[in-house]
């Protein structure tokens, strides 16, 4: 019987272990996020949705970086940046063996211009975005990547909050060993 009590804390803390390790993960991308003011200039990798000028049904939407849109030498080409559909999701060509996913939902803004949220899967990591635009600029609002570096980060506190998940089932469901009385 011992031994399937110690089997069944062993498989309790393995769990418990891999459940902490993605909740905490995830979680870091949330105090990690970029939240930007406005006017602020987010970091290079900042993803942007935007269509050609040429309407097409269905739209055939291209994902930019923010150097895409803001070079000023030589300008970028005309481009709206105001999405058609509530919500959608394209792949982007592949530069290797994997094509990177988005997916996209769009709403409502002050002032007539639209919101948007994106998620990006790439290679190793998980974009996340959202801007405000009004069809020529855009707003950043915030950005934060889920990847390797937050699973790293995830791996310390769940591996010890697992040893004490251990050692309180282990004082709780196994007896003490009969100390020998001599």
């Amino acid at each position: 019987m011992r031994f399937l009590i110690r089997t069944g804390i062993l498989i309790a803390q393995l769990l418990v272990f891999l459940a902490l390790m993605a909740v905490i993960s995830w979680g870091t991308t949330y105090f990690t996020a970029e939240r930007y003011p406005a006017g602020a200039t987010p970091v290079r990798l900042f993803p942007v949705i935007a269509l050609p000028p040429a309407a097409t049904d269905p739209p055939q939407y291209e994902l930019l970086r923010w150097p895409d849109i803001t070079r000023k030498d030589p300008p970028p080409p005309p481009r709206t940046l105001r999405l058609p559909q509530p919500a959608g999701e394209f792949e982007v060509p592949a530069f290797g063996d994997f094509k990177p996913y988005v997916r996209f939902t769009t709403g409502d803004a002050a002032d007539g211009r639209q919101r948007v949220e994106l998620k990006v899967t790439e290679d190793d990591y998980v974009i996340y975005a959202a801007y405000v635009t009004d069809g020529n600029t855009v707003s950043p609002e915030s950005f934060r990547v889920w990847g390797p570096s937050s699973l790293l980060l995830a791996v310390f506190p769940a591996f010890v909050l697992a040893l004490v998940l251990g050692r309180l089932l282990r004082r709780r469901f196994l007896p003490a060993p009969a100390s020998a009385a001599a």
